[in-house]
């Protein structure tokens, strides 16, 4: 998901909803969740955090 469309997760910040620093659900019912930083002009995906609860 995050290699073919990046721009899929939420933003993190709500006020600017086209902000680079999303984030994306991940398991079968929503347990993992992981922040992460587009950088587009170097089409490239940065891993800032992975929260997994289980």
């Amino acid at each position: 998901m995050l290699e073919l469309a990046p721009w899929g997760g939420e933003s993190l910040n709500l006020a600017n909803p086209d902000a680079p620093v999303r984030t994306l659900a991940f398991g079968a019912a929503g347990e993992g969740l992981v922040t992460y930083l587009i950088l587009e002009a170097q089409r490239r995906v940065d891993v800032l955090d992975v929260l997994w609860l289980g």
